[in-house]
């Protein structure tokens, strides 16, 4: 009864954090594209579908019922999958870099990288690692870690955009919205399978899952053609 009180209370506290996080968010001005708000709109409106609509995820690790990216989000998929960026696999590894492991998991960086930082590691079957990972998440002072460490996994994409003429903010948004799919190689390769045509690249991107699918419509609705601007990344 105890433990069952103790998850409980665990999910009232994420879902308080994440609905801060969604409040903080939503009162952005998203008006206007400058270099100074691209990461944070594209992050809010394209990657995580306007932070998941606000609704966390349910406390049991699943992604049952919800949609989108939290910076509250502890999930069980591919072993542990962690945070706004839905870091996971060999992405933990920079997390892990960043945080006090010792302190979460009472275990040093070495050791949550070598043993914890794979897709077949099984890192999220160990209550440890789920409770240690819930308590950092849901201090909203490590939002500003998670922002940067989506920026860094994704800025590779930016900058192979730029060497190929890519200037505006949508065009930015398509590099980051395909390369969060396939990775900064992975991007690389779609761009120039594409000519590195930036609306090829999202028409052939939008042919694609359901998923691609609704993230090509969150890069329309918050990047559109007809408010494309040049910014300087």
């Amino acid at each position: 009864m105890k433990k069952e009180l103790l998850f409980f209370v665990g999910g009232i506290i994420l879902a308080s954090a994440g609905l801060f996080a969604f409040t903080r968010l939503k009162k952005k001005d998203f008006t206007t594209t400058t270099s100074r708000n691209f990461w944070e709109k594209v992050l809010y409106g394209v990657i995580t579908r306007e932070y998941g609509g606000g609704k966390p995820c349910p406390p049991d690790c699943s992604s049952r019922g919800c949609y989108g990216k939290r910076y509250t989000d502890v999930l069980c998929l591919d072993s542990g999958t962690v945070g706004i960026g839905h870091f996971a696999s060999g992405g933990l590894k920079k997390v892990y870099e960043a945080m006090d492991t010792q302190k979460y998991f009472g275990r040093s960086q070495e050791e949550m990288i070598r043993n914890y930082a794979d897709r077949d590691s099984g890192a999220s079957n160990n209550q440890w690692w789920l409770d240690g990972f819930r308590k950092w998440v849901s201090n909203p002072k490590h939002n500003k870690i998670q922002d940067d460490l989506f920026r860094q996994s994704r800025q590779g994409a930016i900058d192979s955009a730029k060497q190929n003429g890519w200037k505006t903010d949508r065009e930015f948004a398509i590099a980051v919205g395909v390369s969060n799919s396939f990775g900064n190689a992975g991007f690389r390769g779609k761009a120039s399978m594409n000519d590195w045509d930036a609306e090829k690249t999202l028409a052939w991107y939008r042919s694609g899952s359901t998923h691609r699918k609704n993230r090509a419509i969150a890069i329309d609705k918050w990047f559109p053609k007809s408010r494309e601007r040049k910014i300087d990344l």
